[in-house]
């Protein structure tokens, strides 16, 4: 599922043949993997991270602080919280390993589209290739306007609308757009009568039916059940209207997350097994791929690893044919080798499998990038799990503490919850000065 260093430099090989320069195929690679650049080189040149840290020593030997595999991952790592900023001298280093600029190695947001200029020839700088998510922005409707057809460019507007939200979300947390989803559903059911032709109407109800999907996503953040299993319904149904199998069947599966979060795996297995019914052939592997990792879930919930196992593996299978391309906007957390190794890595801890865990989610923190705050701080909690089913309890809270830190800039009511539920598991521990610390972090300030 998640790809070696060595499946990179494959593909590398390949691009250079044909002439590409190494900064060409790390932009290339930054928009199809959303990795940030220094991650990009480096896997551009086929290196692990101890290949890195191992040329580094040998250019600049320093006996007395030699550099390690894991500075180079805090280095990666950054700016998210557990990251830590590299210098001028370590960029202008490593530019130098990895043949390009200094500059080419900090990530940061593109606003060349806000050039006067550019606007006025109206040809921005961005690639031609975007996808949905890397579009304008939509605004929403002013509160009195009144649409009294719904056209093509209308229901474009309300899907790049739906996307902005989606990717606020990431960023700030549910906290910050779940009203103006909602107002956002609302507006789209309303007008539904409204539309042009057949075609248009069920585009529209597909764009309703991921708003729905996104509000329960939201709900389930906030832990509030009851509303959304109701927007999960209203997913399904709308879905359903459309003819979307693939939304149909995704809908289903966000029905069986709140199953799995209250710890029922056999209703959530129950419901991935119709979801998977439903899809059948001919829906986006990403889809397959996501019901496999959940159905992986449900079989820990359940004690049953031998089939949790299996149903992984057929995830990692099908996660072979995903790509940013042929991956739906409202799968979009599930399109690269960093939300793989992520939900694989939570997988295996339900599996009780915590040293492969511990691999995927450290691959997943290093790939994921620093926009999705929310996902960050669940997969340390994961990895303080598994930390801690291997009774390594500082390790464990050290990634705890990180996980609250972000958290808490989400105000993610879920991932806050799991943190409550680890300090249970900590409870043999509770002499440690690190997990009193934690104790005094998570419950008192």
């Amino acid at each position: 599922m998640a790809r070696s260093a060595r499946s990179f430099q494959r593909e590398a090989d390949e691009l250079r043949a044909i002439g590409w320069t190494y900064r060409r195929i790390a932009s290339h690679w930054r928009q199809r993997y959303r990795i940030n650049p220094r991650v990009a080189f480096r896997l551009a040149h086929g290196l692990t991270q101890a290949d890195v840290a191992r040329r580094w020593n040998e250019q600049w030997p320093d006996a007395d602080a030699p550099k390690t595999a894991k500075q180079i991952s805090y280095w990666e790592i950054w700016p998210g919280p557990a990251g830590r900023a590299p210098s001028l001298d370590t960029l202008n280093k490593l530019a130098f390993l990895y043949r390009c600029a200094a500059g080419d190695l900090l990530g940061g947001e593109d606003h060349s589209h806000l050039d006067a200029e550019a606007l006025r020839a109206g040809t921005p700088e961005a690639p031609a290739s975007r996808s949905t998510s890397e579009r304008a922005t939509g605004v929403p409707l002013p509160s009195g306007t009144v649409l009294t057809r719904v056209t093509e460019r209308v229901i474009e507007d309300l899907e790049i609308l739906t996307d902005t939200y989606r990717r606020l979300d990431y960023r700030q947390g549910a906290g910050k757009v779940s009203a103006d989803v909602g107002t956002h559903l609302h507006r789209m059911l309303e007008v539904s009568n409204r539309t042009t032709s057949t075609g248009t109407h069920r585009r529209l109800l597909r764009a309703a039916a991921d708003a729905a999907q996104l509000a329960a996503w939201l709900a389930i953040d906030a832990q509030r059940y009851q509303q959304a299993h109701g927007y999960c319904r209203l997913t399904i149904s709308l879905a359903e209207k459309a003819d979307d199998r693939a939304l149909h069947s995704y809908g289903l599966g966000v029905l069986s997350q709140i199953h799995l979060h209250n710890g029922d795996g056999r209703t959530a297995l129950s419901l991935l097994g119709t979801a998977r019914d439903v899809a059948g052939r001919g829906v986006p592997a990403a889809v397959n791929s996501w019901l496999g990792e959940a159905t992986g879930e449900a079989y820990g919930l359940l004690d049953e690893p031998h089939r949790g196992m299996i149903a992984l593996a057929e995830a990692e299978r099908a996660f072979d044919g995903v790509s940013r391309d042929n991956t739906p906007a409202w799968l979009s957390f599930f399109n690269a080798d960093c939300h793989a190794a992520r939900l694989k890595g939570r997988c295996l801890t339900r599996l009780s499998r915590p040293t492969d865990a511990t691999r995927s989610l450290y691959e997943a923190l290093t790939l994921l990038p620093a926009e999705f705050v929310r996902e960050r701080s669940g997969t340390f909690i994961d990895l303080a799990v598994a930390y801690t089913q291997m009774n390594q309890i500082e390790q464990a809270c050290h990634a705890a503490t990180e996980a609250d830190v972000l958290a808490r800039r989400t105000g993610s009511e879920r991932n806050r919850k799991r943190l409550r539920q680890l300090l249970v598991d900590l409870l043999p521990w509770s002499g440690l000065d690190c997990v009193q610390s934690l104790y005094r972090q998570v419950l008192i300030n």
